[in-house]
């Protein structure tokens, strides 16, 4: 990316925050809420893969399923393959970062800190993920070290040979083998987001590019970034993939939904938007999941996928309202409410 495209990236951001902190007021004042008699708009003709069936939302693995395994290591994954009537996991959702030898592996916070036992084997806190090499990583890390199930830790202590290898460190490239190898006929979905920043966040981006890539399943991926400079890269450097809102272009979007302009004039590029509900949300100060939402999203061919959903009302309410996926730690509740909701 040349210091003129990053500029123009940078022009744009600012104008797009620069409106956003302008509207603010108005917007938190417009309402929490739909306009009375808001109904729900059925879009049965949409053309966007990643918009479902009214009430039928799909079942995304948050993290793998971080409430009920260790999250994003193989025995998650292995765990929501194995028990498919279960959990009915449409989608994995998981996060994707470089290593100090630029391999892309699957972990969500920035240091290993909170997950394994990273402290006490380096004696120090802050190890990130760009400090190890894959090989130091997979040896002496265990990714089940504080995974809590019903007040205690299964998992914590094993240290050296005895950490099983599905909770060891695992690349991108053996999680989707491992679930393109066990899907029984299934095409899962991949909600693949990329936690760096940064030069070293478009080096991730080309990276999963190529991963994806080569197995061919860019109609079954929504990549996504939170960095929005790492976002622009995506969206200018690989047009043709399928992506998520960044935070930018969240913010124009709800902007617009609520002041009932023309999405049209944005141009905007991304097949889904990836966003929060409840006290996520500007600390409950917006409601991102209401039918007015929704329907604006689904009028303009934008999927409406939610994170992280770990409550039954919060699960009751977006998929009345005509959510497309729900992202959630607990994926076995979800689809339990989703299919007495269906009955």
């Amino acid at each position: 990316m040349s210091v003129g495209t990053i500029i123009i990236g940078l022009q744009k951001l600012y104008h797009v925050v620069a409106t956003v902190f302008a509207l603010i007021p108005m917007l938190v004042t417009m309402g929490m809420n739909d306009k009375p008699g808001t109904e729900v708009i059925i879009n049965e003709n949409a053309t966007n893969p990643y918009i479902v069936e009214y009430g039928n939302p799909d079942i995304s693995a948050h993290r793998s399923g971080a409430g009920v395994a260790p999250q994003n290591t193989l025995m998650a994954f292995e765990t929501m393959l194995k028990q498919t009537d279960e959990y009915g996991v449409d989608t994995f959702e998981f996060d994707v970062q470089l290593t100090a030898d630029g391999e892309l592996i699957v972990m969500h916070d920035l240091t290993y800190d909170s997950t394994t036992n990273a402290v006490e084997f380096y004696g120090r806190s802050d190890v990130k993920a760009t400090d190890l090499t894959l090989a130091e990583a997979k040896a002496n890390l265990n990714m089940g070290e504080n995974f809590e199930l019903n007040g205690e830790y299964p998992y914590r202590g094993l240290r050296g040979e005895d950490i099983p290898d599905n909770l060891r460190v695992s690349t991108a490239q053996e999680v989707i083998d491992l679930i393109e190898a066990n899907k029984n006929g299934t095409k899962y979905n991949y909600i693949i987001e990329i936690k760096n920043s940064g030069k070293e966040g478009y080096k991730a981006a080309d990276k999963l590019y190529e991963i994806v890539t080569e197995r061919g399943l860019w109609d079954r991926v929504i990549w996504a970034s939170s960095k929005p400079m790492v976002s622009y890269y995506m969206r200018t450097e690989y047009t043709e993939v399928p992506r998520s809102a960044g935070i930018d272009e969240v913010l124009q979007f709800y902007i617009y939904a609520r002041m009932g302009w023309d999405l049209d004039v944005a141009d905007v590029s991304y097949v889904a938007l990836q966003i929060p509900y409840g006290d996520s949300a500007a600390n409950g100060l917006i409601n991102l999941g209401t039918r007015e939402v929704i329907n604006y999203a689904h009028k303009y061919n934008i999927a409406a996928q939610y994170w992280t959903i770990n409550g039954e009302e919060a699960v009751e309410y977006l998929t009345a309202n005509g959510a497309d996926c729900i992202m959630t730690d607990y994926p076995d509740m979800a689809y339990e409410v989703v299919t007495k909701m269906n009955k």
